[in-house]
């Protein structure tokens, strides 16, 4: 029974073809690992409650190929949690897959007439957990995010930013404003969002996190272009190198 998903994870490494899967990941050794060799997480694509956990220096061992997010481990940095809101009604036509080449994770289903569209990836020349998020009618886009580390409670700051010591995700709507909570950060009523996570133990590089934004295109804007930024980018992780230990993981699975 082990030859069948064997033979079609080393096929669809072989072609570069993604892996997918018709079902969210029912547990995290179900999730799609993702990594740049510094900052990795685990990608269950649920349509509910996300749950990301930030893993530094992240490291892997082919076990079972029926769950390549077995044994993606690394240092716990904190967790990035993501819910998305009116997530009352049925979900159809759902995929999740994975692009094998890229490191790109993509979750696609529709929910009380609209379409949505979820793109992750851990950016290999930014260092930064990526997350888009897209509906074909626009307002029908509403989500919360929150950034946990232990029993610490983030901070915000400039309303869009949830900041911990070792962790800070930055929450861009294309066109809405968010709302900030008690450690938390809402947005209603949109049709495309952007949002980034950064993590690491090394206080240094928690100093440079706002100068990194800059760098990526934000500026002192109050509203940058993050259609822009986006694409930037999305494009830059396509062409940059791969990782060494994510093919790498995937691959040695058709080989335990």
């Amino acid at each position: 029974m082990r030859l069948i998903p064997v033979f079609l994870l080393t096929l669809a490494f072989a072609r570069a073809e993604p892996l997918a899967f018709p079902t969210p990941a029912a547990d995290p050794d179900l999730a799609f690992p993702l990594s740049n060799g510094r900052l990795g997480t685990l990608v269950p694509g649920s349509t509910g409650n996300e749950f990301l956990p930030l893993l530094e220096a992240p490291k892997s061992a082919a076990t079972d190929p029926a769950k390549p997010g077995a044994a993606f481990t690394g240092k716990l940095l904190g967790e990035f949690r993501f819910e998305w809101l009116d997530a009352a009604g049925p979900v159809t036509h759902y995929r999740r897959q994975l692009d094998l080449a890229t490191g790109i994770a993509t979750a696609t289903f529709k929910r009380n007439t609209a379409g949505f569209t979820a793109t992750t990836f851990v950016s290999r020349p930014d260092d930064l957990l990526v997350l888009h998020l897209r509906t074909d009618k626009p307002g029908f886009l509403s989500f919360r995010v929150r950034l946990t580390q232990g029993d610490a409670e983030p901070a915000i700051e400039d309303r869009r930013n949830l900041v911990l010591p070792q962790a800070r995700a930055w929450v861009y709507p294309m066109e809405s404003e968010v709302t900030p909570g008690d450690g938390e950060i809402t947005v209603h009523g949109e049709g495309e969002a952007l949002i980034l996570v950064a993590a690491t133990s090394d206080p240094a590089k928690i100093a440079r996190f706002p100068n990194r934004m800059k760098a990526l295109g934000f500026g002192g804007k109050e509203h940058p272009d993050i259609q822009a930024i986006w694409t930037g980018l999305l494009e830059r992780q396509k062409k940059a190198p791969a990782a060494a230990d994510f093919p790498a993981y995937l691959k040695a699975l058709s080989n335990p």
